[in-house]
C-alpha cells in the first residue's frame, strides 16, 4: 500500500469519495466555477449537485457487500449496525468503523450517532472498558466530504449549524465517558479521526499507521478539542505544525510526541492489541473507573469550553461564503489532480 509523501496528498484517502462523485459532473461543476467564481456559492455548484445527489442516493439502493464485515461478525454476541461493527466481548465492547454511509471510515452525522449509541450502551452495561478501532486498513478519514459539501450548498447556515451540533455531542460523548477508551488504530487517521484520539485513554497504532490534521488546507478550523490537547501533548510548535501546516506524522513520530502509547509491527498487531486488552479486563471495573475520573476529571471542563469554542468557529466559517469558497476551491484543486 502506498503512502502519500507530502501533506497535500492526504486527499488520495480524505477525498476519495469526493473526486468520485465530483466526476459525475466534473465538467459542469468547472464550468459553472469559471463562469461565476466560487464566491456565489449556490449558482457555482448547481449544476453538480443534483448529479452528485443521484450517484449517493444510487449507492445507498444498492446491496451492501458484506463480506469486509464477516470476519469481525462470528458471534452470536455481535449487534448489527449501519456504519460500525459492536461486539460485545467478555468484559469490554469493541467498536469498529466499518462504514456503508462513507467511504473510508469518515464521519458523517449518522456514523457519529451510532459511535455514541454504542458508547451509551456500553456505558450503561457491565463492560469495563471499550476497544474503538476499524475494519480495512485505514481508521478514519475525518469527516464525511461527500455527505458535507452536498447539504452545505442546499442551505449553508442551517446545515452548517446542524454539522456543528454533530460533532459537539460526538466530542462531548468521548470527553463525559468515564470508563477506559482504548484506540487501536490500524491505518491512516486524518482529521477528526486524528484529533479525538487524546480524548480516548490508550492509543496503540499499527506501524503503517499515520496522522494528520490538515485543516488549513481545506478551509476549517480544528475540531475534536485538539486546539487544547495538542499543545498540552506535543508542545505549542509542534502542535502548530499539525494544525496549521497538515504535518504528517508516522506512527512513531506520533508515539515520540505523546500522540500514541505504543507502536506494534503489523503483523502482530491485533494480537498485541488483544492480549493487553485481555489483561486489562481483569483489573477490578471501580479501579479502572476512578483511575480514569482521577486523571480526565481536572480537563473536562477545558475540554468541554474548547470543544464548543470549536464548533462555533466551524459554524461561522461553514456558514459564511468565504469559507465555503476555501473549500470549494480546494475540492477543485484536487478533482484537477484526477
Amino acid at each position: 500500500m502506498m503512502y502519500p509523501k507530502e501533506s497535500n496528498e492526504v486527499s488520495s484517502f480524505m477525498l476519495h469519495q469526493t473526486v468520485i462523485s465530483a466526476k459525475v459532473g466534473t465538467s459542469t461543476f468547472m464550468e459553472a466555477l469559471a463562469a461565476n467564481g466560487t464566491t456565489n456559492i449556490q449558482t457555482s455548484v448547481t449544476g453538480v449537485t443534483a448529479s452528485k445527489r443521484r450517484f449517493i442516493d444510487d449507492r445507498r439502493d444498492q446491496p451492501f457487500d458484506k463480506r469486509l464485515r464477516f470476519s469481525v461478525r462470528q458471534t452470536e454476541s455481535a449487534y448489527r449496525y449501519r456504519d460500525i461493527v459492536v461486539r460485545k466481548q467478555d468484559g469490554f465492547t469493541h467498536i469498529l468503523l466499518s462504514t456503508k454511509s462513507s467511504e473510508n471510515n469518515s464521519l458523517n452525522p449518522e456514523v457519529m450517532k451510532e459511535v455514541q449509541s454504542a458508547l451509551n450502551t456500553a456505558a450503561a452495561d457491565d463492560s469495563k472498558l471499550v476497544l474503538f478501532s476499524a475494519v480495512g486498513s485505514i481508521f478514519c478519514c475525518g469527516l464525511d466530504f461527500i455527505y458535507f459539501i452536498r447539504r452545505l450548498t442546499d442551505d449553508r447556515k442551517k446545515e452548517s449549524t446542524k454539522m456543528a451540533e454533530a460533532i459537539r455531542n460526538f466530542v462531548n460523548t468521548f470527553i463525559q465517558f468515564k470508563k477506559p477508551i482504548i484506540v487501536a488504530v490500524n491505518g491512516p487517521a486524518i482529521g477528526l479521526g486524528a484529533s479525538i484520539l487524546p480524548l480516548c485513554d490508550v492509543v496503540w497504532a499499527n506501524e503503517k499507521a499515520w496522522f494528520q490534521t490538515p485543516y488549513t488546507t481545506f478551509g476549517q478550523s480544528p475540531d475534536g478539542c485538539s486546539s487544547l490537547t495538542f499543545p498540552r501533548i506535543m508542545g505549542l510548535a509542534s502542535a502548530n505544525e499539525m494544525l496549521f501546516s497538515g504535518r504528517k506524522l508516522t506512527a512513531q513520530e506520533a508515539c515520540a510526541k505523546g500522540l500514541v502509547s505504543q507502536v506494534f509491527w503489523p503483523g502482530t498487531f491485533t494480537q498485541e492489541v488483544m492480549v493487553r486488552i485481555k489483561e486489562l479486563v481483569t483489573c477490578n471495573s471501580v479501579v479502572l473507573e476512578e483511575s480514569k475520573a482521577l486523571v480526565r476529571n481536572i480537563m473536562k471542563v477545558d475540554l468541554e469550553q474548547a470543544n464548543e469554542k470549536e464548533c462555533e468557529v466551524l459554524k461561522k466559517i461553514w456558514g459564511s461564503a468565504q469559507g465555503m469558497d476555501s473549500m470549494l476551491k480546494y475540492l477543485q484543486r484536487k478533482i484537477d489532480e484526477f
